[in-house]
């Protein structure tokens, strides 16, 4: 079994939602509640940015939670986490990603980051083409039943 606590890991915004939906299956939302606590128990864990800002539009845009929680729920992740800045470098390599390999942009910006600060690990529901994109492995950890 794989632990993400042996180097830097991250996860992405569809970890995020997984978690905190209410509509979604008990067992999908049981490994993204284990992701996260494990994210802010870990010294490997991290947050990029750019996670935290998908999250907050995408619940914002589709009405799934209200503004002051919303916002709140981000600012109290950015305290009880690592959290890494895209760079203009970072952006530059997202948007190749986009381009070049059909990530959609905010997980390409993700993926850059990460790869940026040396995580090596990024949980994600969408793996995309590529499985190791700019040095970062991705894992479904809804479509792997040893994880987490």
């Amino acid at each position: 079994m794989y632990s993400p606590a042996e180097s830097p890991w991250s996860i992405d915004t569809s970890i995020l939602i997984n978690a905190t939906a209410v509509d979604l299956p008990e067992t999908r939302r049981s490994i993204a509640l284990g992701l996260m606590e494990r994210l802010f128990r870990s010294e490997s864990g991290r947050f990029a940015g750019p996670t935290l800002g998908e999250y907050l539009h995408t619940v914002l845009h589709q009405g799934a939670m209200a503004p002051a929680i919303a916002l709140e729920a981000v600012k109290t992740w950015s305290l009880a986490a690592r959290v890494m800045d895209a760079s203009a470098q970072a952006h530059e390599n997202a948007w190749e990603l986009a381009a070049t390999c059909q990530y959609p942009v905010w997980r390409a910006l993700t993926i850059a980051t990460c790869a940026e600060h040396g995580v090596k690990t990024l949980f994600c529901d969408n793996t995309g083409v590529l499985k190791r994109p700019l040095g970062v492995q991705l894992i479904n950890p809804f479509a792997e039943p040893d994880l987490p």
